[in-house]
């Protein structure tokens, strides 16, 4: 073993090597890195999404889908409109997302070789190799870029990467079975290594040039296995790196608070703090992108060397044109620090602007609680042992789901087929009532019954109200007229709440019975919310956000979010301004909402 290769493992072995090598390679590329970040994010916020946003919404406007939402939107995507959309935004959208990739690399690259790369032309070198992009396998580009790097939910790709999350109510339900569970696990593995597999296809493509994708996924395959320990050791060093400073930032604010003076101060003092963590969450949402990067470019330059890199350096190091006229002036001569100070105060309005335009809404003093399908602590789902058990909680609502029977009366269950529950393969539509609740539902150490309306309406009356979800099988008889006869009989008109994801049996309902509430369950749409007649809206976890919450404020409709199961989504929902949420941690969920509604 020669010399050369000898010091280089050496070096490979030293400890906390890769934090090294990324704060040298920092030295000369942060503020490019993070000034670039900074305009991106912006642009992306006030140009890129309304932009793409408008040719969206005029292309669903001309094939009459404006108000298309939940299963609409799959009829939409098959027609010929939806057909024409993909083919104007995916190309837009893969040019816009693969130039913030390449100037991220480029300025990665520069720095490796101690340069301090200017943005102007590095961002005109990424803009001229955008017509070799049709030349690389775009097909197979688009589906990386735009599902399979999404889909990791990593958190560091680019600002235009869309939102890929599996949405809640899927997993959860899937979980709910020992299949769906190794299903999401196998998914889940398969995603994970396909992305890793694919993990030096961008630069192989960006910083060689003359890859087409397919052929770039294959050398990266192989840089992958050469270097896998080393990706291994870098995720390593990080986690270490961030528990270390998230133990130190907990220990900083508890020493802040025991020598806090109690007052006035206190109270301003912790709004500086919280505003300071806010800032500092930015920056680090300014820096994540640029980080991951650099590392997979310090990898890709040490398995695969300088020799296959194919970029030119002219025009793009800074401290050659600052060393031309260094001098000349005041301004030129403390450049450094007047770049430096400027790029903090972007940051700043950068962090103002994206906290205005994608965060905050206005809190409601009161926060409805639904226990989606009643406490499941308690009992099994949809039964009166799980009813009573969300009455215990003091959640305000119980989520529950009703299903029409062969003889035409209303069982309360969500699936339509027993299997998960109870282990026999029976459908609701093929027994009447009497017959079902023969069937014993066994889920761990509970067993139970299927109660039917009625028996919920007369159990439940009093003591909690009910937000009925109507399930449809497609053997339904008289649905709305036996549904509306059932609430009128109780005399629940005021205890009682309806939903359904089904705008057509919403607007049944509503025209059946106008007195009645009628929300409409929304999983995915991009119409505005007043395009819908209904009373309220429930929309997936995954699909609130700021401009569809502001859409239902501005029609003075409520607004709830389904299936929020951890506390830190309850504290953010609770942020952003919804009228409630339905959970399964009802208890959680109630603790949570009362601690913010005190602060």
């Amino acid at each position: 073993m020669n010399t050369k290769q000898t010091n280089t493992n050496r070096l490979r072995l030293m400890p906390f090597q890769m934090t090294r090598d990324i704060l040298k390679v920092w030295k000369y590329a942060y503020r490019p890195f993070l000034l670039f970040e900074l305009i991106y994010k912006l642009l992306t916020i006030s140009v890129f999404i309304p932009l793409l946003s408008i040719i969206f919404n005029k292309l669903l406007a001309v094939g009459g889908f404006e108000a298309a939402a939940n299963h609409d939107l799959l009829r939409f995507l098959f027609s010929k409109y939806g057909l024409l959309s993909v083919l104007v935004m995916v190309p837009i959208a893969i040019m816009l997302i693969y130039t913030e990739f390449t100037v991220l690399f480029y300025i990665a690259y520069y720095g490796i070789q101690e340069k301090r790369p200017r943005i102007r032309p590095v961002l005109f070198k990424a803009i001229s190799s955008l017509p070799g992009l049709w030349r690389i396998g775009v097909f197979g580009l688009a589906l990386y870029l735009l599902l399979l790097f999404p889909l990791l939910d990593a958190n560091i790709g680019g600002t235009l990467l869309p939102n890929m999350t599996v949405p809640n109510f899927i997993t959860g339900e899937l979980m709910k079975t020992t299949f769906g569970t190794i299903a999401l696990v196998i998914v889940g593995l398969l995603i994970l290594a396909l992305n890793l597999i694919c993990i030096y296809a961008l630069p192989i493509m960006v910083l060689e040039g003359k890859y087409r994708f397919w052929n770039a996924v294959r050398e990266s395959k192989r840089l992958f296995w050469r270097s896998k320990w080393s990706l291994v050791r870098a995720v390593f060093e990080w986690v270490v790196i961030f528990l270390f400073l998230f133990i130190l930032l907990i220990c900083l604010i508890i020493l802040i608070v025991l020598l806090l003076p109690s007052g006035d101060g206190e109270s301003r003092l912790m709004t500086t703090i919280g505003v300071m963590l806010s800032l500092g969450l930015y920056i680090a949402t300014l820096i994540m992108t640029p980080m991951f990067i650099t590392i997979i470019t310090l990898l890709y330059v040490r398995y695969q060397g300088h020799d296959h890199v194919n970029i030119d350096t002219d025009g793009v190091d800074a401290t050659v044109w600052k060393g031309r006229d260094m001098q000349r002036s005041l301004m030129r001569r403390y450049r450094s620090m007047l770049t430096t100070f400027g790029l903090f105060i972007l940051i700043v309005i950068g962090w103002g602007a994206t906290a205005l335009l994608t965060d905050w809404g206005e809190t409601n003093e009161k926060f409805i609680i639904m226990a989606h399908r009643g406490d499941t602590t308690s009992g099994i789902e949809n039964t009166i042992g799980a009813f009573e058990g969300a009455i215990r909680t003091g959640a305000d609502y119980i989520e529950l789901d009703i299903l029409q029977t062969k003889d035409g009366k209303l069982a309360v269950i969500h699936d339509e087929n027993l299997r998960r529950l109870s282990g026999k393969n029976v459908n609701v539509f093929d027994l009447s009532l009497a017959e079902l609740q023969q069937i014993s539902l066994r889920v761990g150490k509970f067993q139970d019954n299927v109660p039917s309306l009625d028996e919920v309406l007369e159990r439940t009356k009093g003591k909690i109200k009910l937000n009925v979800e109507l399930k449809t099988h497609g053997h339904e008889k008289n649905f709305v007229s036996i549904l509306v006869d059932t609430i009128r009989r109780h005399k629940a008109e005021q205890q009682i709440i309806l939903q359904s994801l089904d705008y057509e049996l919403v607007k049944k309902v509503k025209k059946a019975a106008p007195d009645l509430t009628v929300g409409y369950v929304i999983f995915a749409t991009f119409a505005s919310l007043n395009q819908f007649d209904a009373d309220f809206f429930v929309v997936e976890e995954s699909f609130a956000r700021p401009r569809l919450i502001s859409s239902a404020k501005i029609i003075g409709k409520p607004i709830y979010v389904w299936t929020v199961n951890d506390v830190k989504s309850v504290e953010h929902l609770y942020t952003l301004g919804v009228d409630g949420i339905i959970t399964d941690i009802a208890v959680d969920a109630k603790e949570t909402v009362q601690k913010l509604q005190k602060e």
